[in-house]
């Protein structure tokens, strides 16, 4: 270990990097290169001195055959860590994070003490998305924990060849990593990664986190060059040797180091390059040092080179059973003595020196007797390991996979489906996907195999692309599930088709129509024996018609869904089916029907002791309540639902949870706890696949934005993120919205026109149809269309005495009745504008929602200097001043300024001086009647009621003393009014 050269400027970075996480401030840095450059031995140096820091160093080391269990290099980093620790620490680290831990390290239990073993059982079932948060959580708490205790190196090797679950576990670890005491040190080669390899994808999302720093390696300089070929070669080389040697080396220190061995063996130490011909890589240095080796000796590496870089003693004469146990022992003695092999701490366990190595004897094996090789090596793993077989499911399943086609087609499909079934335990969905394709690829090799299992490796395949969060790839792999079965008459399948389809459909939110057609299908494929079945297609099918806007036939399914679940007698099917269609029951007009609903299932779930799904009807409560401006009982019951979330460490409730306390903040104009709660409710979802994250924290950010007045900050960045997401629709009555906040009144007009075809059908009447409408409520009243105000007053008044809600938890925009009433004022009916307008203030000042209360004041205002009776200006001016008082608290400028605008024009306008003692409002109605207009036309140009005008009318003919219209219109011209 002594023998190292260069890399003085990455060890310098490094250095720097473990200094920081000693004090408390962790990161991730990325050593990378090609295969010989030093990677590896790099990351020993930063151990050794990590350690002499007072820091613990753990290795995690990826496996190049694919036959490793998933998470390995975690199974690893955790092993060894407990290994090195006694039960106190242990206990600390661990909390009550055993059973999580459990799922990724199956034998945890035998290496814990024993107050501790009893914890280590399976984890309750949950949603899956949520079980692998949790696991993920759990892992990423025991690593903070253990930090605590001492600052950690955690170095995870050869990342290239981890499998893509530990690299989504990587994923949601790195951003917790600059709070702790931990330096991650990966390693890879990039000179292999291509832009499908699943690194690939890491790399750009640690790289999306400021405590990342990638480091790459290059070839050693000439004079490090000698020097180590002096170190490596115990001799001083000719000059030209050395020049030589490093022009074709590029300074890889693998290769040089190689080389200098073979120079030695072959006695040209000091030579010159004249009389050696220099290998043209390094897989040919390696080669020709193999070839000093014996052939008996060349022999078990080969085999050794079929189970792996690392191999065990009694596995490899198994394998190599031609060669007895003291031949197969030599062997690996003259290949330790040549540097070839290393043998690690465990006895009779060893690795190749370096991957490339094992790469060179394996590339060299015939195609046909490597698959001889791997199928004797697949048996003798079940001869050895007989008695427990369960732990070598993925290392069985890769070798028979690897015997075909002379292998053993059905039992490759056979160990291909037991180890995805293990690696869906373990939460490891791209493993369970990889196994899959594995199987179906044996069954395309093999004959006379059950064509019915193609159907449910279709299915299980698309499960684990669903669970994983790969949603277009799951839904072609149920279509074609579903399209087997169908042939086949596999009815049973085709169900488990139709709906893995529509799960994959709806979660990331794509139109239900091919959903739909699938589940009728599967539908009319059933019998009457199974209503559970039943149940559950009906209850998706009514999902599926939402998300295609055929909402009359989906009430119908769904109120179908629910009769049929009552004849099947169970419980619990019965809770899932009322839980799964209670969102059907959205609109407004049906809170009484969905509150019903959510409170039997509630009691369902209560006596069947499903606390998860007493969880998910309690969060229907939460946002009833907040619907009905019952502020007392949200609180209450968010508190209870949190408390269920912890318990049972959900991440959903978690996430719906930070949501919620999101929303309240900015409801209640708490802005800086809203800027700070909005980014940690992302952070959950966003590491929870299938989650629309983004928009939901998009939304909250623009309702923080424009309460803030600084939308004008974040319209580049929703114009991009509108023209580059699939949802684009959703978003454009927002986009409309945001024109006209920053004023640009023609992009508004043309957008709402585009979104009013038809009285607004082209806006999806799905969970936020409310938020949509209400965002082009505030764009008419604006716009000042008196005729789309009418359509839109229809669509909103059953929310009248309620709050309006963007979704079920995002965002609040107060009570409905200052919308309504701003409409109403719009439309010209001024008195039922004044009504709802007094509603909402009632109801916002009641529950402290103090932005919708600073907006209500302020329609109501504008309401009141419009109509001008006696007394208005009055009022108006009270509103508008406890408006301004109440924005300028909250840090609304916008409002701010608009008010300060129009006190402004107020004013000029009192300093105004009319004839005959006409009053400002009254002029205005004296120059439309000059031109001639009736009382409507006033009336719709002034926002007011034809009974308004007609008093005004009445004034000025009085104070004009005119006898009719006419003379009014004389005495206009005559004072220049015109």
């Amino acid at each position: 270990m002594a023998r190292f050269v260069g890399r003085e400027h990455e060890l310098e970075a490094l250095d720097r990097l473990l200094a920081h996480a000693h004090n408390g401030t962790g990161s991730i840095a990325a050593l990378a290169g090609e295969p010989g450059i030093g990677k590896t031995r790099t990351a020993e140096i930063v151990a050794e001195r990590a350690e002499r820091q007072g820091m613990r160093a753990f290795w995690g080391r990826c496996n190049e055959e694919p036959g490793a269990p998933p998470y390995w290099p975690w199974q690893q980093l955790v092993r060894s860590w407990i290994a090195a620790h006694d039960e106190d620490s242990i206990n600390r680290a661990l909390a009550g994070g055993v059973a999580p831990l459990a799922e990724i390290v199956p034998d945890l239990a035998d290496r814990l003490p024993e107050p501790l073993r009893d914890r280590a059982v399976a984890a309750p079932s949950t949603e899956v998305a949520q079980a692998r948060f949790r696991l993920f959580d759990a892992v990423n708490t025991f690593w903070q924990r253990a930090a605590q205790q001492h600052p950690l190196l955690l170095v995870l090797d050869n990342l290239h060849w981890a499998d893509a679950s530990s690299l989504r576990l990587l994923e949601f670890l790195a951003p917790d990593l600059a709070g702790s005491r931990i330096l991650l040190l990966v390693t890879y080669r990039d000179v292999e990664l291509s832009r499908q390899h699943p690194l690939s994808a890491t790399l750009g999302e640690l790289a999306r986190q400021p405590h990342f720093e990638r480091l790459r390696l290059g070839g050693l300089s000439h004079a490090e060059t000698a020097h180590m070929m002096h170190l490596a070669g115990g001799a001083t080389f000719a000059a030209a040797l050395v020049d030589a040697i490093h022009v074709q080396t590029e300074g890889n220190p693998l290769f040089i180091g190689e080389m200098t061995r073979l120079l030695a063996q072959e006695g040209s130490a000091a030579g010159t390059s004249r009389a050696l011909r220099i290998p043209e890589g390094i897989k040919e240095v390696i080669g020709r040092r193999l070839n000093r080796l014996s052939a008996s000796t060349n022999k078990v590496l080969t085999a050794a080179a079929v189970i792996g870089r690392a191999f065990e003693f009694r596995l490899l004469t198994a394998l190599a059973d031609d060669i007895d146990e003291d031949a197969c022992s030599a062997a690996i003695d003259e290949a330790l003595q040549a540097r070839v092999v290393e043998a690690l701490r465990e006895p009779g366990h060893y690795h190749f020196a370096h991957a490339l190595f094992r790469e060179t004897l394996y590339d060299e094996i015939p195609v046909p007797r490597r698959s001889r090789l791997h199928l004797k090596l697949a048996r003798a793993i079940e001869m050895i390991c007989g008695d427990d077989l369960e732990p070598h499911l993925p290392a069985l399943a890769h070798h028979h996979w690897a015997a075909l086609p002379g292998g053993d087609a059905a039992q490759a499909v056979d160990y291909a489906q037991r180890a995805a079934r293990r690696a869906d335990c373990q939460l490891a969905h791209e493993e369970s996907a990889r196994y899959c394709q594995m199987a179906l690829q044996a069954m395309d090799v093999g004959t006379g195999l059950p064509r019915e299992t193609r159907c449910s490796l279709l299915n299980a395949l698309g499960t684990a692309h669903s669970r994983a969060g790969d949603w277009l790839q799951a839904m072609q792999t149920f279509k074609e599930a579903a399209r087997l079965s169908a042939e086949y008459g596999n009815t049973k399948e085709l169900a488990h088709a139709a709906l893995g389809f529509e799960t994959a459909s709806w979660s990331p939110g794509l139109p239900g129509g091919p959903a739909a057609e699938l589940l009728r299908e599967a539908l009319a494929a059933q019998t009457s024996a199974d209503p559970v079945m039943n149940a559950r297609l009906l209850s998706a099918l009514a999902r599926a018609l939402i998300f295609s806007g055929e909402e009359e036939q989906a009430i119908r399914v769904h109120e179908q869904a629910i009769a049929v679940a009552r004849t099947a007698g169970d419980p619990a099917t019965l809770a899932d089916t009322l839980v799964a269609t209670v969102s059907l029951r959205w609109q407004q007009e049906r809170i009484a029907e969905r509150i019903a609903a959510s409170d039997e299932a509630y009691e369902l779930a209560r006596q069947a002791g499903d606390r998860i799904l007493m969880c998910a009807t309690r969060a229907w409560h939460l946002f009833d309540d907040f619907e009905l401006g019952d502020m007392a009982a949200w609180r209450a019951n968010l508190e209870e639902y949190e408390h269920g979330g912890e318990t049972l460490r959900l991440p959903f409730i978690r996430y719906t949870a930070s949501m919620s306390r999101a929303m309240h903040a900015l409801f209640e104009g708490r802005f800086a706890d809203a800027e700070r709660l909005i980014p940690r409710a992302y952070e959950i979802a966003r590491r929870m696949p299938g989650m629309d994250a983004a928009g939901a924290y998009s939304v909250q950010m623009f309702t923080l934005r424009r309460e803030q007045g600084r939308l004008h900050e974040v319209a580049p960045l929703v114009e991009h993120f509108v023209q580059h997401t699939s949802a684009m629709d959703v978003w454009q009555p927002g986009i409309a919205l945001m024109h006209v906040e920053l004023g640009q009144m023609d992009a508004a007009r043309k957008k709402f026109d585009a979104l009013a075809d038809s009285d607004f059908r082209a806006i999806a009447r799905d969970g936020v149809w409310v938020a949509n409408l209400t965002y082009l409520a505030i764009v008419c009243h604006a716009l000042g269309d008196a005729a789309r105000a009418v359509t839109l007053y229809q669509l909103l008044a059953p929310s009248s005495g309620r709050n309006l809600l963007f979704g079920t938890a995002i965002a609040s925009f107060g009570a409905a009745d200052a919308i309504l009433g701003a409409l109403s004022a719009t439309v010209g009916d001024l008195p039922r504008a004044q009504q709802h307008f007094e509603a909402a203030l009632a109801m916002n000042e009641r529950q402290g929602a103090r932005p919708a209360l600073v907006r209500t004041r302020l329609y109501f205002a504008q309401m009141l200097l419009r109509r001008g009776e006696p007394g208005d200006l009055e009022h108006a001016t009270r509103l508008q001043n406890a408006a301004r008082e109440e924005a300028a608290a909250l840090g609304m400028t916008s409002v701010v300024a608009c008010i300060d605008a129009a006190s402004a024009l107020a004013q000029t306008a009192a300093m105004e001086h009319y004839p005959a003692g006409l009053s400002r409002r009254e002029t205005q109605v004296l120059r439309l009647v000059a031109q001639g207009k009736g009382n409507r036309q006033i009336a719709r140009e002034l926002f007011v009621s034809p009974n308004t005008v007609a008093n005004h009318v009445s004034s000025i003919l009085s104070k004009t003393h005119s006898a009719n219209r006419a003379e009014a219109a004389a005495f206009a011209i005559r004072h220049a009014l015109l």
